[in-house]
């Protein structure tokens, strides 16, 4: 009996110190971190590690993370991550009510029941990222712009493909968004609700590098973007798209998502109240709408590609500038 105390005793003596020392070093690392950034990109008021015998409890308390240059910050109360001790490669962060998010033109303050993400990477010495998701709930944001969005529920995630190397599984589903009152008053003649029902993406994200932590080396770039299904539902509005881009020799796009629109002749009012089209103009872009629909063999159903290609971008036909640039070629 008594040797096996000793081994109880000896055996909690090695985890403490594992712990202990597991904290010690998560501290220190963070505080050097913030040290080692730029002047005013990351500030902090604290650094703080508890959770002792079987988690890392880390909390960043008043932090601030932004681009001076460009007038953008974001601050939190606080940040908190959470590991268990024996898993160390799975975190847990989470994030309170309250967020601002500074940009040149406006604040934007972040109101929610729950903000958190899971992190899990391989246990290696790279440690490359295997899953990430993130969950949002109860979400409102306030601009003192004077305009209001609300979510109730968000789910983000990116899966690690095995099959291939630098791949990532996407996903995406928000739930119930509220627009701005003001913005759905501009649409006041549709039969839109005040509801848009859901948001959702399935695709597959092809990178030139891994995420891992050697990432602010290598610098991982879209290579490819495979998009198996994303759809928009808001009352009669139906939309849904499927395609393929690839980064060309150029670094731009390259590649066709067809697109497909029930209840198609909603679009030109949301474009109008988002100040994309004039009111003028609105009548002349449904014909042309019309036109394409009528070509698809259903006049109530808008079906169109967006195809990239030489450097070009056009919906159907209209054309609507330089393609998007998926990779730096001259960091690649």
């Amino acid at each position: 009996m008594r040797a096996l105390l000793w081994i109880v005793l000896a055996a909690t003596a090695v985890w403490t110190g594992y712990w202990w020392l597991g904290a010690s070093q998560i501290e220190s690392g963070v505080k050097a971190w913030i040290a080692q950034q730029p002047p005013g990109v990351v500030r902090a008021s604290a650094v703080n590690v508890q959770g002792i015998p079987n988690r890392f409890d880390l909390t960043v308390s008043d932090v601030v993370v932004g681009n001076p240059a460009q007038g953008v910050e974001i601050s939190s109360p606080f940040v908190q991550v959470y590991a268990m001790a024996w898993k160390p490669w799975h975190v847990i962060a989470a994030l309170p009510s309250g967020q601002v998010i500074t940009l040149p033109d406006q604040k934007v303050t972040v109101a929610s029941e729950s903000i958190r993400a899971s992190v899990q990477v391989h246990p290696s010495t790279t440690l490359a990222l295997y899953e990430l998701v993130g969950e949002a709930h109860g979400v409102k944001l306030t601009s003192d712009a004077g305009w209001t969005l609300g979510v109730e529920s968000a789910i983000a995630s990116a899966l690690e493909d095995a099959t291939r190397a630098h791949s990532y599984r996407l996903g995406l589903k928000v739930a119930q968004i509220a627009p701005d009152p003001g913005f759905m008053q501009a649409l006041a003649a549709t039969d839109l609700p005040d509801l848009v029902e859901e948001v959702f993406l399935d695709a597959d994200a092809v990178l030139t590098a891994a995420l891992d932590r050697n990432a602010a080396t290598s610098k991982p770039q879209l290579a490819a973007l495979e998009i198996s299904q994303t759809r928009v539902s808001w009352g009669a509005l139906k939309f849904s798209a499927k395609g393929t881009l690839v980064a060309g020799s150029d670094g731009l796009a390259e590649g066709e998502i067809a697109l497909r629109v029930e209840g198609w002749k909603r679009l030109p009012p949301i474009l109008v109240a988002l100040g994309l089209v004039k009111p003028d103009v609105a009548p002349t872009v449904e014909r042309m709408l019309g036109i394409v629909a009528q070509q698809g063999g259903d006049l109530e159903v808008l079906q169109i590609k967006l195809i990239c290609k030489d450097g070009r971008m056009v919906l159907g036909p209209l054309p609507l500038g330089p393609a998007p640039r998926m990779r730096d070629m001259g960091g690649a």
